[in-house]
């Protein structure tokens, strides 16, 4: 059952961001003094009492702003606007309503739109119970509430007033299981455009300028009945290049979000090759055992295509990420929307692949085969005693030994490649674990 969304409005640097995370009660949004530092929308379910709703944070407005990134945040509040049930507009203090407020609440209440005026920055208890300090932000009869996202003073009385307009009394009901596909990469390679190319929808700000993307965003979707979450994140830059404290805010969000992923799709641009950031982010979803499919964006871009251009771009990304040459790769051109919906494709076979469970009595017969190509040692079938499948998620294998030499790291990938030959586990890496307990030393 779908919750009423409620919809944070206002001018840029009012505080939406802050007062966002403080009625969430944590960090979903990155809050800084940079205007636009908000530029696409977040939202986040709200317990409070018995009512529950969504919680939408937005990017700021400015109506006098002609800046063309500053349109597209425009167009999304509109968007948001008519998904909201209700409208919290955020002013602040000590300035009074300012005109571009004044013309919002003039369009809402024509709309019939349910609103309130949260006023922030009222920091003191004495401030917010002054009435007349609120009388510069009466309103048509509009219900006004004085708040403090710094300290989080009022926002018990915002959030009872938020509850008493959406009047919500929906119990969440559970849903099967969402596969949860992050999208990855350097700045400005196109994430954000495959995003909306993937949705079939303009849910992300897209613009040539530098970090237009700030925060991990999270996007609900069904393709071919499974459900899937997709998660664009900001872009990386490379190390040391990190240009201010919304930059290192947005790389924590990146961080935590692929913290979370099933499957990430790290986007690079063919124009432009690999560097440092891929090599990087890619060898980072290997140690954290998630899946991986590797985008090469901007095909569109390519000059010169030959039949076998791809065979080349695929060839190339193997050989420069050996360590994550099970990753499949696929090649991508947003505008176009090209091979956009083989990534969803291939995310959910990759989440089959990682909780896949291998039969016992084919492990046994894959280990006495496996063995016959270790080197260096008589009698190798007495060398591992057992293989068998210790987990998922990835998969997880572990080979036991009694033989007092510790066993040399050949076995391992010995072991790994056979598997990988009979079973695949395309996009997912495996673990293979060696149990020696009476080893000492090699």
């Amino acid at each position: 059952m779908q919750l009423p969304a409620v919809l944070l409005l206002g001018r840029t640097n009012v505080g939406k961001s802050s007062l966002f995370n403080r009625l969430t009660g944590g960090r979903f949004a990155i809050a800084d003094d940079m205007p636009h530092t908000t530029r696409d929308l977040h939202r986040h379910d709200v317990q409070w009492a018995s009512a529950r709703f969504t919680l939408l944070d937005s990017g700021g407005f400015d109506i006098d702003n002609p800046d063309e990134l500053h349109t597209d945040v425009l167009r999304h509040v509109d968007r948001a606007l008519k998904e909201a049930a209700a409208v919290v507009l955020v002013a602040e203090y000590p300035v009074g309503l300012r005109q571009e407020e004044k013309r919002y609440l003039k369009m809402l209440l024509a709309q019939k739109k349910p609103v309130i005026i949260a006023v922030n920055k009222v920091d003191t208890p004495d401030t917010r119970r002054d009435d007349s300090a609120m009388r510069a932000y009466q309103f048509s009869g509009v219900q006004t509430v004085a708040v403090s996202a710094k300290n989080g003073g009022g926002s018990g009385d915002l959030l009872d007033a938020i509850a008493k307009t959406v009047g919500s009394r929906m119990k969440e009901t559970a849903g099967p299981k969402r596969t949860r596909v992050v999208l990855i990469g350097r700045t400005n390679v196109g994430k954000s455009a495959l995003t909306n190319a993937i949705l079939r929808d303009e849910v992300r700000v897209v613009s040539s300028q530098p970090h237009t993307t700030r925060d991990a965003e999270h996007f609900d979707c069904t393709y071919h009945e499974t459900q899937l979450t997709i998660v664009d994140t900001a872009g990386v830059r490379a190390h040391g290049k990190t240009g201010s404290r919304v930059e290192a805010l947005s790389l924590r969000h990146t961080m935590d979000a692929l913290d979370q992923a099933d499957v990430a799709v790290l986007v690079y641009s063919i124009p432009d090759g690999f560097g440092v950031v891929e090599k990087t982010l890619a060898g980072k979803v290997d140690e954290m055992g998630r899946g991986l499919i590797i985008v090469g964006n901007k095909w569109d871009l390519v000059p010169e295509k030959s039949p076998t251009s791809i065979l080349k771009a695929e060839k190339y990304m193997r050989r420069t990420l050996p360590y994550v040459a099970w990753a499949p790769f696929i090649v991508t051109a947003a505008p176009e929307k090209l091979h956009v919906h083989r990534i969803l494709q291939t995310a959910i076979a990759i989440t089959a692949e990682r909780e896949r469970v291998i039969p016992q009595p084919e492990l046994d017969t894959l280990r006495r085969s496996a063995l016959r190509m270790a080197p260096g040692q008589k009698r190798q079938a007495k060398v591992i005693s057992h293989l068998e499948q210790t987990g998922v998620l990835p998969p997880t294998f572990t080979m036991r030994t009694s033989r007092r030499q510790a066993l040399h790291s050949t076995y391992s990938k010995v072991v790994e490649k056979a598997l990988r030959t009979k079973f695949s586990f395309t996009g997912t890496p495996i673990r293979v674990r060696v149990e020696q307990p009476f080893a000492k030393s090699l």
